[in-house]
């Protein structure tokens, strides 16, 4: 088998549902567990981290990260399904759009119903490298209940496919959705800046992980920086 680009792709709920039926219907070696399958969240993507293509027998064997404790499954499935599948878009908002190749990805006579998706199941390592660096704390408060703490990328991956801990910062989830929607705005020093609504933070700057080699990158703060600005229409920071 050969590794292929799989970035961005994904499946939802439905989708892999169907997928894994095909799986067993056409007596595919990876299948998944049906019952398993029925118990995730409606509202979930879940994304492929591997992709292998078998050219003698045009499959593609992909491995999908099924929450974010890092439980994964392997399936077999054509290299015309696997094509059709979606790529998650996600905005700075937090909203995620699917793109397809233009094609349904289910047959003409099958009807479905898709629900709107805003949560994205995220590759445990990601969090992990990231809440390590900030000694499992917000980067802007005290709060350091690891239920409670995001790893946040600085410039979105879709953008620049960086999931290194340079392009993390850890914050707490009210921080990290003020981030998201840039009413916290942080200069490439670390500075923070509220940019709007009443939000209560500790410090001046952003506190950095001890380990200089973990340090955001100043780079990815400058770019994130100028993607929040032009989407709240701002033309400079004080």
């Amino acid at each position: 088998m050969h590794p292929i680009n799989c970035e961005g792709k994904c499946f939802t709920k439905t989708e892999l549902i169907h997928a894994n039926k095909a799986a067993i219907r056409e007596k595919r070696n990876r299948q998944l567990n049906e019952e398993f399958l029925e118990e995730l969240p409606d509202e979930g993507l879940f994304p492929i981290a591997l992709a292998f293509d078998e050219h003698n027998r045009g499959e593609i064997r992909v491995q999908i990260i099924f929450d974010e404790e890092g439980t994964r499954g392997f399936l077999d499935l054509s290299k015309n399904r696997y094509n059709l599948l979606p790529v998650a878009i996600i905005e700075a908002n937090g909203i995620v759009n699917l793109k397809y190749s233009g094609k349904s990805p289910y047959p003409m006579d099958r009807e479905h119903e898709e629900k709107v998706v805003k949560k994205v199941v995220r590759d445990p390592k990601f969090r992990k490298i990231v809440l390590t660096a900030y000694d499992n704390q917000c980067a802007m408060c005290y709060i350091n209940d690891t239920s409670l703490l995001v790893a946040a990328h600085i410039f979105p991956a879709r953008l620049c496919g960086d999931d290194s801990v340079n392009n993390g910062i850890c914050l707490c989830s009210n921080h990290d959705k003020a981030y998201e929607q840039g009413s916290i705005l942080v200069k490439p020093n670390g500075k923070i800046v509220i940019h709007r609504g009443n939000i209560e933070v500790n410090n001046e700057f952003i506190r950095f992980p001890m380990n200089k080699n973990e340090h955001p990158s100043q780079e990815r703060m400058r770019q994130r920086l100028k993607l929040s600005m032009e989407k709240q229409g701002i033309d400079e920071l004080e």
